[in-house]
């Protein structure tokens, strides 16, 4: 059956929805699974502890002007996870409809290529971090007002009636876009070429052309002007500039140089982009017929490409649509796809930064997105003017990135559940902690989170006043902000200062605890103290500031219910091993081994077993003190028998039960016997 035969037939209206859909399969489908990272917890922090004014102040130091997206959003959103994720959803799916509007109006005549670059817009798999909700918000926000720009622009060339009104339009959206973030401002020199597509349609002469491009473009070019002039030489900073265009200096200094450093940019970048990105997608290395996970990607994306390829085959075709072998149409494509990438690149590449930039890089790629679609069906169209094979391909592209983000977003996932369960366990263990206290920690606790964002999240695990960017909390990752070097001042007792943008934080490292998380090989959270020196398993730095950590700042109940708050750190964790293990180092530190003894007895017989050595320790030491020195044997057996490095940490355990009790005569033999096995005398 030929395409013109087809009897279904879906119009241009569809498109919207079409997109809607698919943007749904590739991020929406996991959405209440997931929660707050990276730079949404500052803005959390901000939204809940602090009047929306504050975000002037936040974002004073960066991105001045930027503040605005969260005033006016953030009283309709609130703190709700699922509502952030979905607005920025929604965000998404108004820059790519504004993306396809946009193209629609210069190539109104190809309107089955622009459908399908804005398919692969939609999921282009340069760019991982849609769950970063809260935060990437601003970027869709921005990347939306561009494209509607864009199109305001063209609509004004084809109208001369409203000329005036959609060059307004125009300009105000650049300029906002310009002022929000300085992602997409690239873009704009993309204008000149676009102009000269459309006056070519009404204007052969090229003398004339590119007076009358020069003379549209103007006003735009003076916003773009004003706004770098602006961003370079007047805009206020706070301590370095975080984005200061580094290489745009060396140009002056070392021209030569700096423009190699540029074209590497230029050319790594367009790889991993072009290339490198699919055949992430693909990973054949994580290809499993065995792994649910995997499967149920797959499956997603199998579909969405199924999907993709019906629709692209049964949408309504202009009867005046151009041939597809049209080279004049190639050339502009290829053109404009080509220099799209580039010049959204350009921002990125002048800070000295690209795609390859570590983890959070992926962000980078994300305003080359558009140039990246328009090239991928630009090359396409000119490779074969045959369509169904082309429809075929982009709906296996679309299908592949939509199971990249799919198993992108249980990463996200995965990360979550470890904060949900690290807040609570926490609370668990330290249902208040004394302000001024700083959590240190050899390395980060989660991925995709940082540093900063994480003392933002544990200063909203715990109550504390309204209105003032003086935390109560503070996390420190040993490793990053304090170094082997400053180790020994850190112990001999220091003032600990740290700053965030517009939030502080002072204590003293007297007033620390030394924590240890590393839940995927099976261990609850430890808040560890100096007893724990010998502690085989935990890292060389958190062991050299176990001196300083200080069990005193744990009080034993929560000044406030309510913490911490579900609906920032989720629902409170089924009471397992984990909750059992943290109540009873708290009961343990409190003196109280009647309750210590309840709870192990509790959780043995609900099945729940530590499965770590140093877990059985406040089980063996409340044994001991309830006088159930048989089962206090025999844990000491499966703590040893599970891993004979805590031998050390199990005969001073021992020691000090010797010191405190009374050992009966007739467990004494037993004891002596356990303590010649694990070679205590040898050890001390």
């Amino acid at each position: 059956m030929s395409f013109r035969s087809m009897k279904i037939r879906f119009q241009t209206w569809s498109v919207g929805p079409a997109l809607l859909i698919l943007l749904g399969l590739a991020f929406g489908l996991l959405i209440p699974l997931l929660g707050y990272y990276w730079d949404d917890w500052p803005a959390i922090l901000t939204i809940r502890s602090q009047d929306l004014s504050a975000f002037w102040d936040f974002y004073r130091g960066e991105r001045p002007f930027s503040a605005w997206t969260f005033i006016v959003f953030a009283p309709l959103l609130g703190t709700n996870q699922l509502i952030w994720h979905l607005f920025t959803l929604a965000l998404r799916w108004v820059t790519v409809y504004a993306m396809w509007w946009g193209l629609h109006l210069l190539w109104p005549r190809r309107s089955r290529e622009v459908l399908w670059m804005a398919l692969l817009f939609a999921v282009y798999p340069v760019f991982t971090q849609q769950p970063v909700a809260v935060a990437f918000s601003q970027h869709w926000i921005s990347y939306a007002l561009y494209f509607i720009s864009l199109a305001a622009m063209i609509l004004a060339q084809r109208s001369s009636r409203r000329y005036g009104v959609y060059t307004l339009l125009g300009l105000s959206t650049a300029f906002l876009h310009m002022m929000t973030m300085e992602y997409f401002t690239g873009l704009e020199l993309l204008r000149p070429l676009v102009l000269w597509m459309l006056l070519s349609e009404s204007e052969p002469l090229k003398r004339l052309r590119i007076k009358a491009v020069l003379v549209r473009w103007l006003p735009y070019l003076l916003a773009f002007v004003g706004v770098v002039i602006w961003r370079l030489f007047f805009m206020e900073m706070i301590g370095d500039d975080p984005n200061r265009p580094a290489l745009l200096y060396a140009m002056v200094s070392q021209p030569l140089g700096a423009f190699l450093q540029l074209l590497q940019f230029a050319l790594q970048d367009l790889l991993i982009d072009l290339f490198g990105s699919w055949y992430t997608a693909l990973s054949p290395l994580e290809f499993s017929l065995t792994d649910r996970l995997y499967l149920s990607a797959l499956a997603i994306g199998i579909f969405s490409a199924a999907l993709a390829i019906y629709y692209l085959l049964h949408i309504y075709a202009e009867e005046d649509e151009l041939p597809a072998n049209d080279p004049r149409w190639h050339r502009q494509a290829i053109t404009l796809g080509a220099l799209a990438f580039a010049l959204g690149a350009l921002p990125v590449w002048l800070t000295e930064r690209q795609v390859l930039s570590g983890l959070q890089g992926a962000r980078f790629g994300l305003a080359s997105m558009f140039g990246l679609s328009v090239l991928v069906v630009g090359l396409l169209d000119w490779l074969t003017p045959r369509r169904l094979p082309k429809i075929i391909l982009v709906g296996a592209l679309v299908g592949l990135a939509v199971t990249f983000h799919y198993r992108t977003a249980y990463a996200y996932i995965n990360s979550w559940v470890k904060q949900n369960q690290f807040y609570w366990q926490l609370a668990w263990r330290a249902p208040y902690l004394k302000p001024g206290t700083a959590l240190l920690s050899a390395d980060e606790l989660f991925l995709y989170v940082g540093r900063n964002p994480t003392a933002m999240s544990l200063n909203l695990s715990y109550p504390q006043a309204r209105g003032s960017p003086n935390l109560a909390y503070w996390f420190v990752e040993l490793a990053h902000d304090i170094g082997p070097v400053g180790i020994p001042q850190l112990v001999g007792g220091k003032a600990i200062s740290m700053n965030f943008r517009n939030y502080s934080f002072t204590g003293s490292s007297l007033d620390s605890l030394a924590i240890y998380y590393e839940p995927d090989e099976g261990r609850c959270l430890w808040v560890l103290s100096p007893e724990d020196e010998t502690n085989p398993e935990i890292p060389a730095l958190t062991e050299d500031v176990l001196p300083i950590s200080n069990l005193s700042r744990i009080e034993a109940s929560s000044l406030q219910v309510g913490y911490p708050p579900v609906e920032l750190f989720g629902k409170e964790p089924t009471h397992t091993w984990c909750y059992y293990f943290q109540k009873a180092e708290l009961a343990r530190q409190m003196g109280d081994w009647q309750e210590v003894v309840r709870l192990a007895d509790e959780a043995q017989s609900l099945g729940y077993t530590p499965k770590n050595p140093h877990e059985r320790l406040p089980v063996i030491e409340a044994f001991a003190h309830a006088g159930r020195w048989q089962e206090a044997v025999r844990q000491t057996n499966r703590a040893f028998d599970k891993d004979t490095k805590y031998a050390r940490r199990l005969c001073l355990l021992w020691e000090k039960i010797d010191r405190d009790l009374e050992i009966p005569a007739e467990a004494g033999l037993e004891i002596t016997a356990l303590r010649n096995q694990m070679q205590c005398t040898t050890l001390d």
